[in-house]
């Protein structure tokens, strides 16, 4: 603690003030509403984590079960369904300064953070404007080259920071060792470590070039597991040796170059380290592994803690209180609703109680006000005009090379589809802002560019029962089908059905089809499959990508990015 400048101001703050500093809030959509404010003014909150694309955030449901794992409803008067007021760059911009102005004018004028999750893919908190969106990690690592992530970084910090966004929830630092992850899966940028930390290390030289705050996550690791911690409580069996020379050596190999500002733990059970507590409230892996074993002396930050298994197991608001007991400097609260004043509450009786030493309280809040001065939030510089860096040349070739290198042709019969007869392209609905720039059917409306003798068919993201019996009544009408078997976290695979098709009409008589997915595992490629593209996101250059390689009007050039083999597919 050699920052004077923190220090003294440390010294004028109250408990409460410094019990908000370590609060980062949620703050869902594009419409400021008074009980933001009171985010700010009433409980002194550090920052606020950002979700401009989602109009309130919701409760996680059991893909499997369908059940709400745990009601976090927004009592503010939204209902639920919907997307937000559409915006700008610039107005949403505008609207973070007026946030801004607003903490500066707390009596210590404490700068907020601004945070946000922006991976790549449909992992893009901010995909509005017509902002430049990125392949998934592992897209990165198919197309070769680190120097790409690096790129990447930079590109990803210029956009993000002329809208006002300073702290991002990347990179994803776990290597996804287990092919039926439903949780990492793509969002890794492979299943060996010594990669990861190669593409992650530049990663992080990118953004720290752009004074742009990194977080590892998910610390120690969540390659290793075949459920997904959003909706249960995932035990990760791996033994202590593993652990240390696989799933902690992309951490070890940043925190020595002194690459990451911050690190976000993971909601598991890691047997090998603590056989009692989720990751997030153990001191053992907080405050024994990661700080003293591995000596990091940045800030620790959970995720969501509306999640399913710790949520249920500790409630939230105590569980809040054990993270920065157990030695977490950050607790992340989305929900919009009375959980806020709860885990206020809850933290202040912790600090009260001594659970929480005053000395403690201080040296967590000095990491986080530190990491905030040395990136510039407490003087920061004027921002570049938003559509002006959405509209820079060099980012825009960027994207699309990116694209182009990280679109992978697995198995081709029938590739490029002849220019004749009908074609139909199936396509489901995708996450998206829904603008001119990225929305369903974006896949075929490049289909188009090609050959205009195509029909569409528009499907739920998971085959409902309406959508299989559409398919089966107009499949045999065509020539040739293009059908999409996109994966996301939190969704049930259309796999089975899919499969069902291949078997039915893998005859030369029958139409050719082409499946188009965004995985190269299990979860999304279906068996015995003629024709696959593995597009590695949904975006809209990797769907133009994926278009011209269809029509053979584009060479696709990614290769296989990870050890498990591709042979497992056949």
């Amino acid at each position: 603690m050699n920052n004077q400048f923190i220090k003294n101001i440390i010294l004028k703050m109250s408990e409460d003030q410094k019990i908000g500093a370590l609060l980062t809030l949620g703050f869902a959509g594009t419409m400021v509403r008074p009980h933001i404010h009171d985010m700010i003014l009433k409980y002194h909150c550090g920052g606020l984590r950002l979700t401009p694309i989602a109009r309130l955030f919701g409760s996680y449901v059991d893909p499997k079960s369908g059940k709400t794992i745990l009601d976090v409803t927004d009592t503010k008067g939204f209902k639920k369904g919907g997307l937000p007021p559409a915006v700008t760059a610039s107005q949403y911009s505008q609207m973070l300064d007026e946030l801004a102005a607003l903490a500066a004018s707390r009596p210590l004028g404490l700068p907020l953070h601004f945070s946000f999750d922006q991976e790549g893919g449909t992992s893009a908190d901010f995909n509005f404007g017509g902002v430049n969106i990125f392949t998934k990690p592992m897209g990165i690592r198919c197309a070769g080259d680190p120097n790409l992530a690096y790129a990447v970084a930079k590109a990803v910090a210029r956009q993000a920071k002329a809208v006002g966004f300073g702290w991002i929830h990347s990179p994803v630092l776990d290597v996804n060792s287990e092919p039926m992850n439903p949780e990492i899966y793509t969002r890794a940028y492979s299943d060996v470590a010594q990669e990861v930390a190669e593409y992650a290390i530049k990663t992080c030289e990118g953004f720290k070039e752009e004074k742009f705050i990194a977080t590892g996550k998910h610390f120690p690791g969540r390659g290793d597991s075949a459920v997904d911690a959003h909706f249960e409580m995932p035990t990760i069996n791996v033994d202590r040796q593993t652990m240390m020379n696989r799933e902690l050596l992309p951490y070890r190999e940043l925190i020595k170059r002194d690459l990451l500002p911050s690190i976000m733990i993971a909601h598991s059970i890691y047997p090998a380290f603590d056989e009692v507590d989720i990751a997030t409230v153990s001191k053992p892996i907080l405050t024994g592994l990661l700080r003293d074993t591995l000596g990091f002396e940045g800030v620790i930050t959970t995720d969501s803690m509306t999640m399913g298994g710790v949520a249920i197991r500790y409630g939230v608001a105590n569980a809040c209180a054990m993270a920065l007991e157990a030695g977490a400097d950050l607790v992340l609260m989305k929900a919009e609703n009375s959980l806020v004043g709860e885990v206020f509450a809850k933290i202040k009786e912790f600090v009260t109680s001594g659970r929480i030493s005053q000395s403690e309280l201080d040296k967590k809040v000095y990491r986080v006000l530190k990491v905030k001065y040395d990136n510039g939030l407490f003087s920061p510089l004027a921002k570049e005009d938003a559509e002006t860096v959405l509209q820079d040349p060099g980012i825009i070739a960027l994207s699309k090379n990116l694209a182009k290198r990280s679109v992978l042709v697995h198995k081709n019969r029938d590739l490029p589809l002849q220019k004749t007869g009908k074609l139909l392209v199936i396509e489901q609905i995708n996450k998206t802002p829904n603008n001119f720039y990225w929305h369903p059917g974006i896949l075929y409306k490049n289909c188009l560019k090609y050959y205009t003798n195509i029909d569409y068919l528009e499907t739920a993201y998971t085959f409902d029962e309406s959508d299989k019996e559409r398919i089966l009544q107009n499949i045999d009408k065509y020539d040739s089908v293009i059908i999409t078997n996109f994966f996301i976290r939190g969704n049930i695979s259309n796999n089975e059905f899919i499969e069902e098709l291949l078997v039915k009409y893998n005859n030369a008589a029958s139409p050719k089809i082409v499946v188009v997915t965004n995985t190269p595992y299990p979860i999304s490629v279906p068996k015995n499959c003629p024709n696959l593209i593995v597009s590695f996101a949904t975006s809209p250059d990797n769907m133009e990508v994926c278009a011209g390689v269809v029509f053979g009007g584009i060479n696709a050039e990614g290769f296989w990015p990870i050890a498990w083999k591709e042979t497992n597919l056949l």
